[in-house]
């Protein structure tokens, strides 16, 4: 299985296969401290997101990437059509299997902050939660009860997802689907994601976790959390606005700092030494309310 990464992959050295139940997880581990930190990445990405920020905060905390199922190079050879409860269950899984008793920190990108927030839900509580441009945006309550239904077993089905993948290869689908999130990535950045997205799993694993996100049942159940949150925003996000987030952040999480910053939704890969600073300042202060960064 590791043989099928490529030899370029980031923090390919640090990866492992880990077999639990129906899942063949590819995770990536790295350092050696007490302090475990979770990192999650969103939907229709996997555990290259962190690149850099893997390796940086692995010298301080053991720091755990998986891909999540369905995504990378992580096979899902049960049920695909995951929601958010069972991928935290099946989180907690992971986490037993590692022998890792708590993750201190959770990192999580998109909806991967989303899951963040349900996998918190169901284990002992982290220490510190950070969002990244967290996947907190419902859409409209009529999709969920009349349309998703319908929908859900088309767009996810093996029959779709293997057309879809198909004819990827020979659009520009992905790189405007890169740009319609109003980040500067470099090729090379760029090229990971059409590598995933030639997996007809990897593009069926994609939609079955935005289809399983039942966000406003996630956000009545959030004050039950106690963890240290930070959310970070920014300004130029075409996927999830900053201002409306906002309002819900707001709304549902009393207490938590918001930062907001200039970049777009994949800002934490354009600009790793900024997300690095920004993430290790929320791992060690205590907060301070709201924070508008240029």
């Amino acid at each position: 299985m590791i043989n099928s990464i490529p030899a370029d992959w980031p923090n390919k050295s640090c990866s492992r296969i880990i077999q639990e139940g129906d899942l063949s997880w590819h995770v990536q581990i790295a350092g050696t401290s007490p302090i475990h930190v979770l990192l999650l990445h969103g939907t229709g990405s996997s555990s290259h997101t962190w690149g850099d920020l893997f390796t940086e905060l692995a010298k301080k905390y053991t720091v755990v990437a998986p891909d999540l199922p369905g995504h990378g190079f992580t096979k899902n050879l049960g049920e695909k059509n995951l929601n958010l409860d069972a991928l935290a269950l099946k989180l907690s899984k992971l986490r037993e299997a590692l022998h890792i008793e708590y993750f201190d920190h959770i990192i999580g990108h998109s909806a991967g902050a989303t899951l963040a927030l349900s996998y918190t839900l169901k284990n002992k509580q982290a220490k510190t939660i950070v969002g990244l441009n967290p996947s907190l945006i419902s859409l409209p309550s009529f999709y969920h009860k009349f349309v998703a239904p319908f929908l859900n077993p088309i767009v996810t089905s093996s029959f779709f997802t293997a057309v879809l993948t198909d004819l990827l290869p020979h659009t520009k689908m992905i790189d405007k689907l890169i740009d319609s999130t109003n980040t500067k990535l470099s090729s090379d950045k760029r090229a990971r994601y059409k590598t995933l997205f030639k997996n007809a799993d990897h593009l069926n694993g994609s939609m079955s976790f935005m289809a399983g996100a039942d966000i406003p049942s996630l956000l009545t159940q959030c004050a039950q959390i106690k963890s240290k949150l930070t959310f970070i925003l920014t300004e130029d996000d075409g996927w999830i606005p900053a201002q409306a987030l906002r309002k819900v952040i707001d709304q549902y999480f009393n207490g938590a700092d918001i930062i907001e910053i200039q970049g777009g939704h994949l800002f934490h890969e354009a600009n790793e030494i900024l997300a690095l600073e920004f993430i290790q300042a929320a791992l060690n202060t205590q907060g301070g309310g709201h924070v508008h960064a240029s």
